[in-house]
């Protein structure tokens, strides 16, 4: 009777495991923009007092590229304040310097103004590799957009506040596109 109920516990111990094993793999989302696009067509949905994005994302060997004529920065994850985008908004990005060297950036759109015209509302943060985990958390306080990836920070003035906005997806270039799929897995916390 003794070992019955031990084997029972185990089977239900080993089963809950897996399930939570199981439910922290699914809450990654793989995000593929295939060659020639922009990005991948998944929308987020409107949300009300988008304040913080707090997420991980896994780099990999898509993310290598020959620079183009017309270099921008590509973006993994943000958030905007009202439906456009270009009016105020945070990102973190990332670029390649002659298919071996990854750096990673953040910039912000300030009430219309684009950080190309502000050199303020731009940085390179840090330079990552292929393979790994990284974590950062962007967040509209005190008038500012505020970036912590990984051990750094830095912090951007922000433009008007609106009660809602939505998360930016990644996105591939300025005007330009890549001649491979390129893929990020993204968790947000």
């Amino acid at each position: 009777m003794k070992k019955r109920i031990f084997y029972t516990l185990l089977t239900s111990i080993g089963i809950l495991l897996l399930v939570v094993i199981l439910e922290a793999c699914t809450k990654w989302t793989r995000y593929v923009i295939e060659a020639g696009d922009h990005s991948c067509e998944k929308i987020s949905k409107q949300l009300m007092g988008i304040d913080v994005i707090d997420f991980s994302f896994r780099t990999n060997d898509t993310w290598y590229y020959y620079e183009s004529k017309s270099q921008g920065w590509n973006k993994i994850r943000g958030f905007s304040h009202g439906h456009y985008q270009n009016n105020s908004s945070a990102r973190l990005t990332y670029k390649c310097i002659n298919d071996t060297l990854l750096i990673v950036g953040a910039y912000c759109y300030v009430d219309g103004v684009s950080p190309q015209q502000n050199a303020r509302q731009k940085i390179i943060l840090d330079t990552i590799s292929t393979d790994k985990e990284y974590n950062c958390r962007i967040i509209r306080e005190d008038g500012m957009y505020k970036f912590y990836f990984e051990d750094k920070y830095w912090d951007c003035p922000a433009g008007e506040e609106l009660s809602w906005g939505y998360k930016l997806n990644p996105y591939i270039g300025g005007s330009f596109t890549l001649s491979h799929d390129w893929m990020v897995d993204i968790y947000d916390n």
